[in-house]
This record gives C-alpha cells, sequence and structure tokens, in this order.
C-alpha cells in the first residue's frame, strides 16, 4: 500500500505567489526608478516617492490619469486586481501622501471601494530597488490584509 506524501513543514521563505508578484512589480519599475536614481546622484531633484494603488468598482487609471502631474509616471501592474504603480518625481513623502489623500477622496467620491494604497519616499540611492518593490509590496498586503479601506500605508527609506 502506497503511503500518503508528507506535507513540508512551512518554510520561513517568501511565498511562491508573492514572489511572481514582486517580478511582475519590478519588471515595471525597475527602469523608471533605475532613471530617478540616476537624477537624486546628479542632483537634478532630492527624493521621489513610489507608490501602489488599487480600487475596485472603477476606472482607477482614468482617475490616476487625470489626478497625476505630467512629471508622474504611471504603470499597470495588474489589470485583473486594478493595480497600479506611480512613480512621482520631485517628491517627498508628505507631497506624496497628499497627492493619495486626494487621489482617494476623488475615487470614493466617484463610487471606488476596497482603496488600498502603499507608498514609499526614496531620498538617496542606498536602497536596491528590489528592497523597494519588497517594502511597497509588503507595506500593501499588509494594508490589504487589515483591509484598511483609503488609508495611506507610507514610509521614508533614509
Amino acid at each position: 500500500m502506497a503511503e500518503k506524501p508528507r506535507k513540508r513543514k512551512s518554510d520561513k521563505g517568501v511565498k511562491e505567489t508573492d514572489i511572481k508578484k514582486l517580478i511582475h512589480l519590478l519588471n515595471h519599475i525597475e527602469r523608471g526608478i533605475d532613471l530617478l536614481y540616476y537624477l537624486l546622484d546628479n542632483k537634478r531633484q532630492n527624493a521621489f516617492v513610489v507608490a501602489l494603488l488599487s480600487a475596485t468598482e472603477i476606472d482607477l487609471s482614468a482617475h490616476i490619469r487625470h489626478e497625476k502631474r505630467d512629471t508622474d509616471v504611471l504603470f499597470e501592474i495588474d489589470p485583473s486586481k486594478n493595480l497600479y504603480a506611480i512613480l512621482c518625481q520631485g517628491t517627498e513623502v508628505d507631497g506624496g501622501y497628499y497627492f493619495m489623500q486626494r487621489l482617494i477622496k476623488t475615487i470614493k467620491e466617484t463610487g471606488g471601494q476596497e482603496i488600498y494604497c502603499s507608498e514609499i519616499e526614496v531620498n538617496n540611492t542606498n536602497h536596491p530597488i528590489q528592497e523597494i518593490a519588497f517594502r511597497l509590496l509588503n507595506m500593501y498586503q499588509r494594508v490589504k490584509a487589515q483591509k484598511a479601506d483609503g488609508e495611506i500605508s507610507f514610509h521614508s527609506l533614509r
């Protein structure tokens, strides 16, 4: 008689689905952050903000495009989950926070629901791009798991 395979103990590693999400996120934002790192190194700007945002019941892309500045860069991360990343050049954490507050307010006013947002301010090039993406995704997933609808999770890398 064949034995049932034993379940493996859970590893302390990162789940496969999270690794795939992180790779997908990196594929979209890596070159943009790399360019912004160049601008930081050459003193053409002091900081930038990277945000991850999702919402249901609304065309989120249209709202972001309407609210963002010409210098902000929008990336579609997962259209099936209405998930977008935004790189905000020349922006510090307070400016990024107020932008997200304004955006969330307009999303709610037009019927958007389940709005989840995380953002990170970057003011130097001391952090690998992978770390930025990993922290951003972790913050976003925590906000979503806590069902913190409309709240902004933010962090400043120093």
